[in-house]
């Protein structure tokens, strides 16, 4: 969550950085507010946690396919939230070595149904002893909100919560 943060506040322009917001408007490990919070919204989901549940089968030669069916499983489950967010800017933040096996099957995924929009990917990199690497692997593209789900986002939870990081000026 840290990485992805530092990631946030490096990208956007003097952004407000709210990790695990707790709001019934938006279900997001981590939602960043451009501008001093009068800007575009981007909204992540973490999905290491997913990865960690994955069984092996007994079978070493079916391990791969089972790996790949959990994978599709989590992006698809990821996506469909993803889609719901009312946010600017989506991301889907992922271990870097899945994303290596995902870069193929995912990119027509990602994309809005009304063309409008693309989820951004993060890919996170574990560095063992020193702390993970965020970095985007794939831009994200704007997506449309709605204006009455933008505005309750706004009153009930930007103007009534202080954000967990801020960039002073």
């Amino acid at each position: 969550m840290n990485a992805v943060a530092e990631l946030l506040r490096k990208k956007l322009t003097v952004p407000n950085i709210y990790l695990e917001p707790r709001s019934p408007y938006i279900a997001a490990d981590v939602l960043a507010v451009d501008r001093a919070g009068s800007g575009d919204l981007h909204a992540v989901r973490i999905e290491l946690r997913r990865y960690r549940e994955f069984k092996a089968p007994q079978d070493v030669n079916e391990t791969e396919a089972a790996w790949m069916k959990f994978i599709r499983e989590a992006m698809k489950n990821a996506q469909d939230e993803l889609m719901a967010l009312p946010a600017h800017y989506r991301y889907l933040a992922i271990a870097h070595d899945s994303w290596d096996l995902l870069v193929g099957e995912i990119g027509p995924h990602l994309y809005s149904p009304d063309g409008i929009g693309r989820i951004g990917i993060i890919a996170i990199t574990d560095r063992g002893e020193d702390p993970p690497i965020a970095e985007i692997s794939i831009a994200p593209e704007r997506f449309r909100v709605d204006p009455v789900k933008l505005r309750n986002i706004e009153k009930k939870l930007l103007e009534k919560v202080r954000p967990d990081i801020e960039v002073r000026i």
